[in-house]
């Protein structure tokens, strides 16, 4: 069973106002706009994972963050689209692939061995910090300074 199950249309809708009233169009900002999953309503664009994760949070109490989706903006564009919602897939035409779950077609796993495995490609990749996803406030879900303590809520 899917962790968005447990999320209807009305936990949505009030995510969506939420995500209004705290500023969440600054949030597109902050990562970039490079949200490849959009939720459309009411002339309004919003980020589907992050939609998804506090609706969640609305349901159950636990937000989850788009890493803590299953499939990701995928699973959450899915999710959404279940309940009604009209989403609009950003992602580069490349990446689509018809008719299957991954975005990129994969190779057989016969065709790689542990002998050409590298540390180097089993571990996860670099990030910097300035590309870093900040830390949100569950509260108002406005980035967190380095305190980690909200500057809105305190």
């Amino acid at each position: 069973m899917s962790l968005l199950n447990s999320i209807d249309r009305d936990h949505v809708l009030t995510a969506m106002e939420t995500w209004d009233a705290a500023g969440g169009h600054n949030y597109m900002l902050v990562r970039g706009g490079v949200s490849t999953h959009v939720v459309l309503h009411h002339g309004k664009e919003y980020d589907a994972a992050a939609i998804a994760g506090i609706a969640h949070g609305l349901a159950t109490g636990r937000t989850l963050t788009p890493a803590d989706i299953p499939g990701g903006s995928e699973g959450a564009s899915k999710a959404l689209r279940r309940l009604g919602f009209e989403i609009r897939d950003d992602s580069p035409p490349g990446e689509r692939v018809p008719g299957t779950r991954a975005r990129t077609p994969r190779t057989p796993r016969a065709a790689t061995t542990r002998a050409t495995t590298t540390r180097a490609t089993t571990s996860r990749p670099r990030v910097a910090a300035s590309d870093r996803v900040d830390k949100l406030c569950p509260t108002c879900f406005l980035a967190l300074p380095a305190t980690g303590i909200c500057d809105n809520c305190a």
